[in-house]
This record gives structure tokens, sequence and C-alpha cells, in this order.
């Protein structure tokens, strides 16, 4: 069943694939065949499926709940429109009816609004195709995204935490092109050295192939198995013809970048406070640039905790919007600026979740999509 499930997944261009995708469906049927007391996962008794339901949304946080039953719903889909539902039609419609009634919980926001922003409105510019597409083809991270899908080739061993197997990281850091050296000892002390190769133990130990994998991963162009990293259809697709998927590629990493360094995810408080300054500096710089030596000042007078009056935070952000500038994501001259071809992504990724007003010039840019927000 679950190979036949991925298949028609893939086919529906579903946004939950690979190994996460098998995780999550098996996650929940597992549980589910628990207190069913029967391995059968293509007929659901409906009091069985509510009190998985019931257990699994106090069973771990409430986010991973919500996406495990994302990729039920598809399941059941799936069982409906292949005819491989093993009950009657009638019980597939209280099946479905109870699922589609069931008070779910809201989704903990990976971020949270930002009240010096509450007055602003960002303005996103109406650019022509070619507009658009020179502006990306220019840009380092388009070229790196393809270069690094073509060293990918068919197939790459990861390790169990899901990153590249050491002896792949050498070149794919110079795909990246960074020249990365591995060390089997300890690195040295105070870290990386300033000039020079990138040290590394491991893929993570490489930043900028930490970003790329992260956000490459997040974008849907590789899918993950146990032991392996692959191309998907996409990304298959857009290396048989760059020139005409190019700007949505480019976007939709760019939106997985910006997001990656502005998320209060951490369970350090300073970390979390971090994310949240990264993402007021990139939004403060889409409603109009921001004079650099302005930004990096800490303002006086704050309360405790503010990340604008800590510079220790200042400076961390800083380093985070070098590495976004090095992938031709922001401006960084005597102020910051965002690149109008991708100040559309930045504010789908952050500006609604951050209680930031928007304006489209271009009405297209407002067409609804998946989650009220428009394609990047």
């Amino acid at each position: 069943m679950l190979p036949a499930f991925e298949a028609w997944c893939r086919e529906k261009n579903f946004d939950v694939r690979g190994d996460e995708l098998k995780a999550r469906i098996t996650a929940f049927l597992g549980h589910y065949a628990r207190l069913n007391r029967d391995s059968d996962i293509t007929f659901l008794d409906v009091q069985a499926f509510a009190a998985t339901l019931d257990e699994l949304m106090f069973f771990g946080k409430t986010n991973d709940f919500l996406d495990m039953t994302h990729v039920f719903g598809a399941y059941l889909e799936f069982l409906h429109t292949t005819g491989t539902w093993g009950g009657t039609h009638e019980q597939f419609v209280q099946l479905d009816t109870y699922f589609r009634c069931f008070s779910f919980p809201d989704f903990e926001p990976s971020y949270s609004p930002i009240p010096e922003l509450q007055a602003a409105i960002i303005t996103v510019p109406q650019l022509s195709g070619d507009e658009v597409a020179e502006a990306i083809g220019k840009l380092p991270v388009a070229r790196r995204v393809q270069s690094f899908l073509q060293w990918l080739g068919p197939r790459r061993e990861i390790t169990g935490l899901k990153v590249l197997n050491k002896k792949h990281v050498q070149e794919a850091a110079a795909a990246l092109d960074v020249y990365a050296v591995p060390v089997s000892g300890a690195l040295p002390v105070g870290g990386q050295p300033t000039s020079g190769p990138v040290l590394f133990k491991s893929a993570a130990g490489v930043g900028r192939l930490e970003l790329y994998w992260d956000a490459l991963v997040g974008a849907g162009l590789i899918e993950l198995s146990a032991s392996r990293a692959y191309p998907s259809r996409e990304a298959t697709g857009f290396l048989k013809d760059p020139a005409s998927n190019l700007v949505e590629v480019v976007r939709t990493v760019a939106r997985n970048m910006y997001g990656a360094f502005s998320r209060e995810v951490s369970d350090r408080y300073q970390e979390m406070e971090v994310g949240y300054l990264t993402r007021y500096f990139l939004l403060e710089a889409a409603v109009e640039p921001i004079n650099v030596e302005v930004l990096k000042h800490p303002v006086r007078g704050l309360p405790d905790l503010d990340p604008r009056g800590e510079p220790d935070i200042i400076a961390i952000a800083w380093r985070r919007l070098e590495r976004l500038r090095d992938e031709g994501l922001v401006e960084i001259g005597s102020g910051l600026s965002i690149p109008p071809a991708l100040l559309k992504p930045l504010v789908l990724e952050l500006a609604k979740p951050s209680e930031v007003a928007v304006r489209f010039q271009d009405p297209a840019d407002e067409a609804p999509a998946f989650g009220d927000y428009p394609p990047a």
C-alpha cells in the first residue's frame, strides 16, 4: 500500500515526499493499528480512528500532529480515488465526515508579530517577466543551485542525520564555490580560520553547504530516503530546461533561505531573538533601504532583552545578513536593501506572520493559492 501511496503522491505533486511522507503516514497508521488491534490499513474503524486523533493531538508537538494529519488527509483521498478503500461507501463517508469536522488546533507560529513595523507597508513592484528573469539570472544563488543539482546527479549517500556522507562534502562544497578540507582531529581553537579553506569534520561544518542543503530539501528539489539523496522530479525538469524554471526555483530556494535565518524555533533564548532581529532587519529593508550604520548601532533606552539594544545579538544578525548577501539575497552597501525581484518570496515567507502590510503592484501576485499565499 505505501509504495502505491508514494507513487500517487508524486503524481498529484503532493507537498510531502520521501522519508518524510513515510514517517508521517506510518506513525499515524501504526498508532491507529495499535489502538484498533488490527493491521488493516485499507479500512479504518471510526471509533479507533477518533481515539487515534485524540491521543496523537496530545502526544507531541502541535505542528508535528498537524503535519501528520496533513499526510493522512492525502492518504484518505488516495484510498477513495484509487478504489482501495476496504469498506462500504457509507463507511468511508462516515470516516471522512468525522475527519473533516474534527477540531484541529492552530499551527504554532514560527514567527511572532513585529510591533515596530505594524504601521509600515511593503510595496512589491510590478516587474515584467524579462526583468525578473534577467535579475534572477545574475544572482549567485541561481548559478549555485544549478551547479549543486548537477553535482548531485541521480543519487548521493547520506548519513542517518540526513546530511551528505563526509566523503561527498569536499566535492559538494566545491559545487557551491567553497574550498573545503576535511580534518580528522579537532578543529582549531576559536573555530574556522579567517582565511584559507573551510575546515570540516562533517557536512554540518560547511555553512554554505548546510544552507543550500536545507533550502533545496525544503523547496522539494532534493528528496531523502534512509540512506540516499535524490533529485526530485522538479529538479530533474529544471536541469533539463533551466531557463524556463529558473525564476520559480530560485525564488522558492530564496524563500527557504530567508526563513532559515528568521525562525524563532531554538530553545536558547538568544538564538530566538537573533531570528527575530534578522527578520526585523529584512522586513525593514523591504519597506525601504535602511542606512547600515543606523541598523548596526544599538538603540538606547529600550526595555531589557530587546535585541535591538544588544550589540552582540546585532553582530550575529549582521553575520547572517552577510551570508544572505553572498548569495545575492540582500544588498549591502551604505544601505541594506532587498533585490526587487526577490521582494515577493521574502514577503510571502515573512510579512504575513509578522503582521506587516504588503501591497502588490501586480494584481497577479495576489492570486490565491495553498495557505492563502500566491506562488513564489
